[in-house]
């Protein structure tokens, strides 16, 4: 109820709607269906099919929620020399951050992406407009909109616009969630943005890579919103 209660004054205050939520879903929905893992990839979801699915806590539908999944992920993280022995190519770690702000998200309408953002773009010497595609926490439609703006993706208010636009689909100027995420493909916690990056970056992403993915930016957040952290991985060629 939390999280319907932040998106419900999101959406008084700057105008986002009930059909740029739904596009979220159905954008990501999309992902998932060339994604071999992705539980959801034998089922296409419209907008149309987005509002008539039963509603969870307004302005919540079922498909604003994530899965529900059984399984597991594994990262192996080691140094760069060792790295680039190894068989697989290498996916540097070029900068991460991570913010608890400590405030109510429902008077801020942000989340710990306002600090652990500019943290992470420190350290890689990047700045958001550096960023191929992003891979972010998506535990509702609207923790990706309200992330998407934290980060300065786009303007505050404006992310719901932003993806209404085709920006995070095929061939928009930032790819979101391109296996499906945790609306679509499978609920792995914060590794589920992990993997698929990692995916990306090496050029394992089949029809759905994003030519170019030299640059990825992966978020985590739990709470209600209240803590965050951001990871911005490189391919091999970036190292």
């Amino acid at each position: 109820p939390r999280y319907a209660m932040v998106a419900k004054r999101h959406m008084h205050v700057y105008g986002t709607t009930q059909d740029q939520l739904g596009r979220v879903a159905t954008t990501q929905r999309d992902w998932a269906r060339d994604n071999p893992a992705a539980e959801m990839r034998e089922r296409p979801l419209s907008l149309d099919d987005y509002h008539a699915s039963r509603w969870i806590v307004e302005p919540f539908h079922v498909h604003d929620c994530c899965l529900v999944s059984n399984g597991g992920a594994c990262v192996i993280v080691t140094d760069a020399e060792r790295a680039r022995g190894l068989r697989r190519p290498m996916v540097p770690v070029l900068g991460y951050g991570q913010g608890h702000p400590g405030s109510d998200p429902l008077e801020t309408l942000s989340t710990g992406a306002t600090i652990a953002g500019p943290t992470a773009f420190a350290l890689a010497g990047l700045a958001p407009a550096d960023i191929d595609l992003a891979e972010l926490y998506d535990c509702y439609t609207f923790t990706v909109l309200v992330t998407l703006e934290d980060y300065g993706f786009c303007a505050k208010g404006e992310a719901g616009r932003f993806v209404e636009s085709g920006a995070t689909a095929r061939g928009g100027v930032l790819p979101v969630n391109t296996g499906g995420g945790q609306l679509s493909s499978f609920y792995m916690w914060g590794l589920t943005p992990v993997v698929e990056a990692v995916i990306q970056l090496r050029g394992d992403g089949g029809h759905r890579q994003v030519d170019g993915a030299e640059v990825v930016l992966v978020s985590g957040n739990g709470g209600i919103l209240a803590t965050h952290g951001c990871l911005i991985l490189g391919s091999e060629h970036t190292a």
